[in-house]
């Protein structure tokens, strides 16, 4: 242990705040356990004969009351980009699958979770950069990234070319060739390259660099830019685009890839077919997609302890001018 370490250890402030540090955790263990108890008794409460309590929980979430107003508009308005979207990929042999909380809400709610306010959809990379290309020559919908330039950040949307408000994400995943033996190795390499790629964004950002207002902006220099880099990355990654394995992309968000990101195309592969419902109409979904639920959320049958919007500020800028052009096009 370094000097200035085992000092600051024994200093009178450094034991202050770890003890208080310790209290905090101490009460955060004592509230998720009185939480779950709550939860347990009204669970409780709610049984109907012949019912168990997993039965309950479904029950509870699929009676919970769809959002209403503002925040409803925001989900039909994404709702519709999500129809054409999957009207598109049906028509050109395209596969789209939920995925994230969008998915969670098709399993408990078959539709929306009440509060949220995003769609979350995966393409594999071949049918996204179809879909892009495919809408360059749309009259209505665009696929445009959206940069979070003081995170370096770089996400795909499909968004309304006549206002920029409103849209959904695209989680876009590659085929990569490993084996069991190199799979670390190789998990580690993509994501320092995505560290570089992180620096790459934030390097190019220039009076930009603060900005981490995350909605999709045209951006044509931003975009050749990035696309040229990552060009150069993937050239020393000739595993990317076939194999048995698949993993998001190296110009996703690093933190977004957990340590087991890249996965099995047979533990996932093929897509269930209209497996499960979102606002009146059927999705494909990865199988095992309730496995692939419980280790991005763990118990996602629990009663949240809040239900406030996830990303409000994107809604920030624009928003009631968003809400005349959707009326002008009879979306709400």
């Amino acid at each position: 242990m370094r000097i200035r370490d085992l000092i600051k250890r024994y200093l009178p402030s450094y034991r202050t705040e770890a003890r208080m540090m310790e209290k905090m955790d101490a009460l955060r263990r004592d509230l998720r356990e009185m939480d779950k108890k709550n939860e347990y008794l009204f669970m409780l409460s709610q049984m109907q004969p012949g019912e168990t309590l997993d039965d309950v929980r479904k029950r509870i979430h699929l009676m919970l009351p769809k959002a209403t107003g503002r925040l409803r508009n925001i989900q039909m308005a994404e709702n519709y980009i999500l129809r054409r979207v999957k009207d598109i990929c049906d028509a050109n042999g395209m596969e789209l699958f939920l995925v994230g909380g969008t998915l969670m809400g098709a399993v408990r709610h078959r539709g929306f979770i009440p509060w949220d306010n995003d769609i979350d959809i995966g393409m594999m990379k071949h049918d996204y950069l179809k879909l892009s290309s495919l809408l360059e020559q749309d009259e209505e919908l665009v696929v445009q990234y959206c940069y979070n330039y003081k995170e370096g950040l770089k996400t795909s949307k499909v968004k309304f070319r006549g206002v920029d408000v409103f849209f959904i994400d695209i989680l876009v995943f590659d085929y990569i060739d490993v084996t069991p033996e190199t799979l670390n190795q190789i998990w580690v390499a993509t994501q320092n390259a995505n560290k570089d790629h992180i620096r790459k964004i934030q390097e190019l950002a220039g009076d930009l660099k603060e900005r981490n207002f995350c909605r999709p902006m045209a951006n044509p220099e931003m975009d050749k830019q990035t696309a040229e880099f990552e060009a150069e990355q993937l050239k020393k990654f000739p595993c990317f685009g076939h194999g048995d394995y698949f993993c998001e992309p190296i110009n996703c968000p690093w933190w977004s890839r957990d340590e087991r990101g890249i996965r099995k195309v047979s533990d996932y592969f093929p897509l269930m077919k209209d497996e499960v419902e979102f606002e009146g109409r059927t999705y494909d979904v990865w199988m095992n997609y309730e496995r692939a639920l419980g280790f991005s959320y763990g118990d996602y049958w629990k009663l949240p302890f809040s239900v406030s919007e996830p990303h409000t500020t994107e809604f920030d800028e624009g928003l009631e001018e968003g809400f005349a052009y959707l009326r002008s096009r009879g979306i709400i």
